[in-house]
C-alpha cells in the first residue's frame, strides 16, 4: 500500500472527472450521520482515514478535449479520473463548503472578505482555492 495521503495532497493541482461508468451521488442521511460521527469522536491527536480513493490520469487525448477546463490544465493542473471513492471525496467536498458558508454567517466574520476570515492557520479564501474550486 502506498503512502496515506492528507486532503492537501489529495486536492492539489487535481482537476476531478467522474467517469462515465460510475454512478451519480448517492449518499443519504445514513452515511452522513456515519460521517459526522466519524469526525466528532475523533481525539485531537488523531486523524480521520477516510478510505481508499482510486485515481487514474485521464489520457492526453481526452484531457484535450475538455475545453471548459483547459485553462486549468495549462496551469498544471492534472485531470484524473475517481475510478474509487467518488461519495466519499464528494462530501468532503460538501463539508468543507458548509465550513466556509457557517464562518461567512458567523457574526464576528460580519463584514469580513474571506481573505480575513481564519479557520486553523489558513484564511477562508485559501481553503476555497485549494479544496473547493
Amino acid at each position: 500500500m502506498k503512502d496515506l495521503k492528507s486532503l492537501d495532497d489529495i486536492f492539489s493541482k487535481k482537476l476531478f472527472r467522474i467517469p462515465d461508468y460510475q454512478r451519480g451521488y448517492a449518499w443519504g442521511t445514513k452515511q452522513l450521520i456515519e460521517f459526522w460521527d466519524d469526525l466528532v469522536s475523533l481525539s485531537s491527536d488523531r486523524f480521520h482515514y477516510t478510505g481508499v480513493l482510486t485515481i487514474k490520469d485521464i489520457p492526453e487525448s481526452n484531457a484535450a478535449q475538455m475545453d471548459s477546463e483547459s485553462w486549468l490544465i495549462k496551469r498544471r493542473y492534472v485531470p484524473v479520473y475517481v475510478v474509487d471513492g467518488q461519495q466519499r471525496l464528494t462530501t468532503v467536498s460538501i463539508f468543507i463548503q458548509c465550513i466556509a458558508e457557517v464562518a461567512r454567517s458567523h457574526e464576528s466574520t460580519s463584514g469580513k472578505e474571506d481573505s480575513e476570515i481564519y479557520i486553523g492557520g489558513l484564511d477562508l479564501a485559501e481553503i476555497i482555492k485549494q479544496y473547493i474550486v
